[in-house]
């Protein structure tokens, strides 16, 4: 199977902008932001920072148009009106491709609260399928807030693409609409189960 670069994933996410106003492609400004905030370079200005200091780098690579790199406020104005749930479905697109279904069998599911992350005061609670053996992360999504991860977990199962895998949960998910969706996902499952305390 051909393996598609995350670059060209990229180019699939539906651009807001009219045609006059593209002088850069999503894909061109896609790749600086995610390169950039990998870098440590986080916030908007940040990453202008990071197209200034590696200029020749970046057009080397990313062969943008006229050799022309965008601003902080085209990298900006792209992130603001970003469909989250397309650039998502993009990076997962492309992790996927990635991932040699016959060297792994187990598919963890885990979440956690991301230390120093914050919306409405609350920790920001993250779930994450995973490959056992490999340690890579397949899909994530939040936990919305004023929930918990099982609703959400139950929701990435319908969407999860891959089948005749073995899925393991912790007690937290022994739950009958769980186990339905990992069936009808195709799908195996393992679930820990705590031993009641007298």
């Amino acid at each position: 199977m051909e393996r598609v670069s995350l670059r060209e994933e990229l180019k699939k996410i539906r651009d807001f902008r009219r045609g006059q106003g593209r002088m850069h492609s999503i894909d061109v400004v896609l790749m600086i932001a995610i390169l950039g905030t990998m870098s440590d370079y986080l916030g908007y200005r940040a990453l202008g920072d990071f197209v200034k200091k590696h200029q020749k780098e970046l057009i080397k690579y990313l062969k943008p148009r006229n050799d022309k790199l965008p601003s902080f406020l085209t990298i900006r104005r792209v992130l603001i009106n970003l469909d989250i749930k397309e650039f998502k479905k993009a990076i997962e697109n492309w992790v996927l491709n990635y991932f040699e279904k016959e060297n792994e069998k187990w598919i963890s599911v885990d979440g956690k609260s991301i230390n120093g992350s914050k919306e409405d005061e609350e920790l920001v609670h993250m779930v994450t399928f995973f490959a056992s053996k490999s340690k890579k992360a397949l899909i994530s999504n939040k936990v919305d807030n004023k929930s918990n991860e099982i609703p959400k977990v139950q929701e990435m199962l319908r969407e999860f693409p891959l089948k005749e895998m073995i899925i393991t949960l912790d007690a937290m998910h022994a739950q009958e609409d769980t186990v339905r969706e990992i069936i009808k996902s195709g799908n195996d499952y393992v679930i820990q189960v705590k031993k009641k305390s007298k």
